[in-house]
């Protein structure tokens, strides 16, 4: 029998071992999925190695999943709060109901009740148009940095903030992400594709460059047609060193990697593909897609016959656009949270799942977390595993 300190060093040992003929380093990664990630590398580089080529592929979720936060929702906090908009006050009624059904709906969870989308925006427009009189400009993207300080001072400054916020927010609720998403899409009028592209890298350098993540209320006064409103704000942003890593070592070990978000597309591909990040090339990348409008300008429409990556949508357009390349079922995938549970489920080719924990308890990927969880605390395997995160600090965490 061996003596349980004896079998520490042995199992100590053995772990050392794998570490050094693991394909990446271990990191921040926990324990199972460390384990079960390098395990699932050693077997693709072999099938692989035999087939002259990469026969397997990855399908990674992009917000909270490849990166710490939501990279639309963290670059549209910086994009509003240094009021780079190209619209008029004239235009914001038009851009901002663009989406909604009923903007007479009471909209819920935005800090007060029976508010309305037209109160909101009729708020935001007065807001704009107060801001911008005083500094002596048609738009924000006109404000220099001494004017944006002075507007930043003015109590339509914080109205604005919160009320744009709390418009996409609420229409989220009160009917879906398919009437909100056009809400983010309007701070983008009238601007092309590269200047889109060119202001949410300097967005997302400037969340990155925090260092944290964590949240911020956005409170407005009592003032306006809806009064004073309130919502909490995701803030910072970050790609774990591990993700770095994983990305790397899975083609270098017989599987290619694709993203498929509900972000849109133009700003995944702005941080995604950009060589300092992950350096990924735009086709790998899957997201929610716009009709390009006259002269380049990015649109508020979903592009039609495009199967739009959103919960099962993500099913389907993998299915559409990779899995024919591949004749097979992704071997990894990768998410965070309900949005994500169709591909997580859906596939009965994968071989793992990796959860990236923010501690979910809803039906869905909340038993597919304590499937992990169980599984770890017997030492058993399991197809899904997961993750820890090491909020505030922008990192993973070690289990």
């Amino acid at each position: 029998m061996i003596k349980p300190f004896k079998s520490l060093i042995l199992v100590a040992a053995a772990i050392s071992m794998t570490a050094c003929n693991a394909p990446m380093p271990r990191g921040n990664w926990s324990k199972a999925p460390y384990m079960a990630l390098c395990q699932l590398m050693k077997e693709c580089k072999a099938e692989a190695d035999a087939a002259g080529h990469n026969v397997n592929y990855a399908v990674f979720d992009y917000d909270n999943t490849t990166v710490l936060q939501d990279v639309e929702l963290a670059s549209t906090a910086w994009q509003i709060e240094n009021l780079r908009f190209k619209f008029t006050p004239d235009q914001v009624e038009d851009i901002f109901s663009y989406s909604i059904p009923d903007p007479d709906k009471a909209l819920p969870g935005i800090g007060a009740e029976g508010i309305s989308s037209r109160m909101l925006i009729a708020d935001i427009t007065s807001d704009y148009r107060a801001m911008l009189e005083s500094a002596g400009v048609s738009c924000g993207w006109e404000l220099t940095p001494e004017q944006l300080a002075e507007v930043q001072q003015m109590p339509e400054f914080q109205d604005i903030r919160a009320k744009i916020w709390c418009l996409y927010e609420g229409l989220f609720f009160a009917f879906s992400y398919h009437e909100a998403f056009p809400v983010l899409m309007a701070m983008f009028h009238g601007l092309t594709y590269p200047e889109v592209d060119a202001l949410m890298k300097e967005g997302i350098a400037a969340q990155v460059a925090k260092g944290r993540l964590g949240d911020v209320v956005w409170e407005s006064p009592e003032m306006g047609q809806a009064g004073k409103v309130s919502y909490i704000i995701p803030d910072g942003l970050a790609l774990s060193q591990e993700m770095r890593n994983l990305y790397k070592a899975l083609p270098e070990n017989g599987i290619d990697v694709y993203v498929y978000s509900a972000s849109m597309e133009a700003v995944v591909e702005a941080m995604a593909c950009d060589p300092q990040y992950l350096g990924l090339d735009t086709a790998q990348v899957f997201s929610l897609r716009l009709v390009k409008g006259e002269e380049g300008l990015v649109s508020q429409d979903y592009l039609p016959g495009y199967v739009q990556p959103y919960k099962t949508g993500k099913t389907e357009a993998i299915r559409t656009y990779t899995t024919p390349k591949y004749g097979r079922d992704p071997v990894l995938i990768g998410g965070d949270s309900n949005g994500d549970y169709s591909m997580l489920t859906s596939f009965p080719g994968m071989r793992v799942g990796l959860i990236i924990d923010k501690g979910q308890t809803e039906s869905g990927i909340g038993d597919l977390r304590k499937q992990a969880l169980e599984a770890e605390a017997g030492g058993a395997p399991s197809k899904y595993v997961l993750q820890r995160r090491g909020d505030p600090k922008p990192e993973f965490k070690r289990k």
